[in-house]
């Protein structure tokens, strides 16, 4: 069998609202501003070319997060994601207000995933080396740190294990352009639980991603869902996908 757990939906402790290193103005966060300094003042020249302007690059630098290393997104100006690099990390995520709790398994901004240490502990037991973490703290408007450390998770292993074809047909819309194809999906549990895999692709992975399905979609094993259930963790909502 096979789990599916959707990002979870922003607001609350699942996912909260906040900015990645505070508010800064109406062009951007703390990262952003960040990142565009180090594109004008740090970056190489032939960097710069690739990128073209900052606020491309700071854009680019949030894809990493999103999508393997090679992925390329349909638009005609998206560039090629490339590896993440030291310095892009961001380094706390300011919430707009403060939490007592936290899920273990939590969204940010932009889309990106983050996990507690807990679940870092676990999934690196099934599969060391395969994924990244990368540390950022979880501090209140008043600057107080939140005691859990959490980890931008950056998952090592991307899979072409979706059937559309044994998949139910309202559980997915699918899109193409400029050659690309993907899927959209709902996080609701009947989209999850009509989605179908192939085990024969999939087999001995514990933790993936499925390519066209992209961010939205964290994927896990039987073995890795009876680690996380059991440690008694508070986790978003997850559902059983189809074994085809």
């Amino acid at each position: 069998m096979v789990w599916g757990m959707y990002l979870p939906r922003s607001g609350g402790p699942y996912g909260p609202y906040g900015n990645e290193e505070g508010p800064v103005d109406q062009y951007g966060d703390g990262w952003r501003h960040r990142l565009v300094k180090y594109y004008q003042d740090q970056m190489p020249e032939a960097q710069k070319s690739f990128y073209r302007d900052a606020s491309k690059y700071a854009y680019c630098v949030v894809e990493k997060f999103l999508y393997e290393s090679g992925h390329r997104q349909p638009g005609p100006d998206d560039l090629i994601v490339t590896p993440i690099e030291v310095h892009e990390p961001p380094r706390f995520f300011q919430t707009d207000k403060g939490y007592n709790e936290l899920a273990s398994v939590i969204s940010l901004s932009n889309r990106m995933w983050a996990v507690d240490a807990a679940v870092k502990k676990i999934v690196e037991r099934f599969e060391p080396d395969l994924h990244r973490f990368y540390p950022v703290e979880i501090r209140s408007p008043r600057g107080r740190v939140y005691p859990v450390q959490y980890y931008l998770l950056v998952v090592g292993s991307w899979l072409e294990s979706f059937s559309p074809e044994d998949s139910n047909q309202e559980s997915f819309t699918p899109h193409e352009a400029n050659g690309a194809r993907w899927f959209s999906i709902l996080g609701y549990k009947n989209n999850i639980a009509g989605l179908a895999l192939r085990p024969s692709v999939f087999k001995g992975a514990h933790l993936w991603r499925e390519r066209g399905l992209n961010e939205w979609l964290l994927c896990f094993s039987d073995m890795l869902e009876a680690e996380l259930a059991g440690a008694g963790l508070m986790l978003p909502k997850y559902y059983r996908m189809r074994s085809v």
